[in-house]
This record gives C-alpha cells, structure tokens and sequence, in this order.
C-alpha cells in the first residue's frame, strides 16, 4: 500500500513568507526606535557627567576649562575628573559641543580663566521629554578679536541651543553653532 503524501501549496508558503516578513518589519522598526532613545538617554546621562566633572574642575582651579578650538575642548578633565571622556555612543568617535565664557560672558574667548560653561548634545529623538526642560541658551557671540577678550585670548563659535542640528557622515546629531532659534530643537544643552 502506497500513501499519498501531501506538501505545503505555493500560495500556502507564500503566505506565511509574507506574514514573517511583515513581523520581521514590524520587530526592526520599534528596535531601531528603542535604540534611538537608548543612545538619547546615555547622551543626556553623558551631559550630567560632564556637567558634574566640569563642577568638580571648578571647584579645584576656580575657572572651567577654556574653548581652545571650535567648539569643544574638554579633554583636560580626563583623567583626573573622569576616567575617560564620553563620546556619542551612535559612532564613539563624535564629542560633545561645549564653549566656554569669558569673564565679562559676552564672548565665548579662548581664556585660561573661563567663569561659564554651555555644553549641549543633539538628541535623535525630537520629542524627547528632556528637550522641555533643557537651557535653550544661545551661541555667545564671538565678535571682534582678542582685544575684545576679558582674559586674552581669541574668539571661537560656540553654539545655539535653541537652534537648528546637523547630521555628520556617521548620522551623529549635534549641535549646530550657528542657525536661528526655533520653536523646538533637538539639541540638549545645559549651562553653569
């Protein structure tokens, strides 16, 4: 006696094909989103880190690190106030904006006694609840030259935290230094 056995038809495996392509889809998108506001959530934590590094650096030398390039240059504050200095964790590799302030805070001055600080980091998530209650501070002007610096020096761009962001080739957000004010901006700053 012969049985005849019977197999899945075409439009049977078709169907379940689709079915865990659609899952498969559906599983991606709400990973890539919990990913985002992962790496948003250590960002903010990175800024508070740095925040309170930043404090303790004060509170030794009586002034906060000086802008010594564009933008950021906080390196001084490893190792002895940070094991190692945070990077955005999308790439490891990008650092976050900061940009010191000069006695008179009218500038943002290369200064060896800088009495403020504006660091910020851009967020992938626009929405993040954290946006609502960030500094929002403008870019220190940077005009004139090291005349115009209360403690020498030579103006450098900081950045707008209320601005608009860019994207690099690693799709790392940051905080663009210049741009107009919005209405919301994905860049999360805090200032001393």
């Amino acid at each position: 006696m012969h049985k005849k056995l019977r197999g899945f038809t075409l439009i049977e495996l078709l169907v379940v094909i689709a079915i865990i392509g659609i899952l498969a889809t559906i599983i991606t998108v709400s990973l890539t989103s919990a990913r985002a506001k992962g790496r948003d959530a250590k960002r903010i934590s990175d800024i508070r880190t740095l925040q309170l590094a930043l404090e303790e650096y004060y509170n030794d030398n009586g002034f906060y690190p000086a802008t010594q390039a564009a933008v950021y240059t906080i390196g001084v504050l490893s190792p002895n106030y940070l094991g190692t200095l945070p990077l955005d964790p999308k790439d490891n590799q990008s650092q976050y904006s900061y940009s010191a302030y000069n006695a008179t805070a009218t500038s943002n001055c290369t200064s060896s006694k800088a009495i403020g600080y504006h660091l910020g980091a851009g967020l992938e998530d626009a929405s993040n609840p954290a946006l609502v209650s960030d500094a929002n501070a403008a870019a220190t002007p940077s005009t004139g030259g090291a005349a115009n610096c209360a403690n020498g020096g030579t103006p450098t761009p900081g950045f707008n935290g209320k601005g608009t962001v860019t994207t690099n080739s690693s799709g790392v957000i940051s905080c663009a230094a210049t741009g107009n004010a919005l209405s919301t901006s994905q860049c999360y700053d805090v200032t001393n």
